[in-house]
């Protein structure tokens, strides 16, 4: 298959940033060649890669991460614009595009029911396979969506935390406008699941520690969402949607939903959390869990951002690749929502 390329040429090598070792901070900016893709992938110019958690627990060398191997590129909230296509697709180079950050091996029961993260073999840009904190990286068609033409990049960088948020809320949660909601921890994923709830129609307030209301409330007002410490008199939310990775949250949860509500829980935690199990069997409590997301979340948070382009102004602090160590460090003491590359 013919090799589709755009008229402006490009580069023969792009900064990469990349896992060298399993120490702590053993990431480091190379220029490396620009992958070339192979039969059914397009090479993507990065315009910006969001770093989340998992990232982090990369550069602090934390256990349970040394399966990610020395070499690979780090990155899955990847926008770009595609420059290369090898094959037969409808993205053409100049689309810009959004990567979905999974794949199944196609094969297997759980890709058969379109759960590529149920598949014992399934790849995670910038994890297993690399990924998009790099000048370049090359992607599967299947893994790409096309993003909406007033979206600014900025924003569609937003796109891969909005869908987790986006599943948490609407296809696990199934929440609805009839619903009165809180959300625990307003980080990246908790705000995001907060607005996704105002999306839907929902009744929603976003709750956590004194200490986050003071530093957030001010974006929060930006947002339109409601932060608190402790929830408003006579506020009974039927769901509650955990994204704090607090035992507290959980505690708050059981103890504050009404009787047959739904406990949703996106965050993960250090140590295993102890719940009140008699008082949730009480209540009759729903305890749904909710783990990254589908393609249809990618394309449920596209609509969001699609109401919302200023998203990207508000929420994502942008460093230059080449400061990996700084953009890091933002990461850690958790200065804006989302820290995002630009190579």
């Amino acid at each position: 298959m013919s090799i589709s390329t755009k008229s402006l040429p490009l580069p023969t090598s792009a900064p990469a940033a990349v896992r060298t070792s399993l120490q702590p901070r053993s990431i480091r900016v190379f220029e490396q060649d620009l992958p070339v893709p192979g039969p059914g992938e397009v090479l993507v110019r990065t315009e910006y890669c969001g770093l989340c958690g998992s990232d982090l627990h990369i550069w602090n060398g934390d256990d349970g991460y040394d399966w990610v191997r020395c070499g690979t590129v780090l990155g899955h909230e990847i926008v770009g614009t595609v420059v290369r296509v090898n094959g037969s697709s409808a993205i053409v180079p100049g689309t810009r595009v959004v990567a979905v950050a999974q794949s199944g091996c196609g094969d297997c029961p759980a890709c058969a029911s379109e759960y590529a993260n149920g598949c014992a073999h399934r790849l995670t840009l910038g994890l297993s396979q690399d990924g998009g904190a790099a000048g370049f990286v090359r992607i599967p068609f299947a893994q790409l969506i096309p993003v909406p033409e007033h979206i600014p990049a900025l924003t569609a960088v937003l796109t891969e935390p909005l869908s987790v948020a986006a599943r948490a809320v609407a296809s696990r949660g199934l929440v609805t406008h009839a619903d009165t909601v809180v959300v625990s921890g307003p980080g990246t994923i908790g705000i995001l699941a907060a607005l996704v709830c105002k999306h839907l129609g929902a009744r929603v307030v976003l709750k956590g520690p004194e200490r986050d209301v003071a530093a957030r409330s001010g974006l929060a007002a930006q947002l339109g969402l409601e932060l608190v410490a402790e929830l408003p008199p006579g506020y009974r939310p039927n769901v509650w949607i955990e994204a704090a990775g607090a035992a507290a949250a959980l505690d708050d949860a059981v103890r504050e939903l009404s009787v047959l509500g739904r406990l949703v829980v996106v965050a993960l935690y250090g140590s295993p959390p102890v719940v009140a199990a008699n008082d949730a069997v009480r209540k009759e409590l729903n305890i749904i869990t909710s783990y990254s997301s589908h393609r249809a979340d990618y394309q449920l948070a596209l609509r969001i951002l699609q109401e919302r382009p200023d998203l990207g102004d508000l929420l994502v602090d942008v460093v230059p690749l080449r400061n990996i160590a700084l953009a890091f460090e933002k990461v850690g003491r958790g200065i804006a929502p989302k820290v995002a590359v630009a190579p």
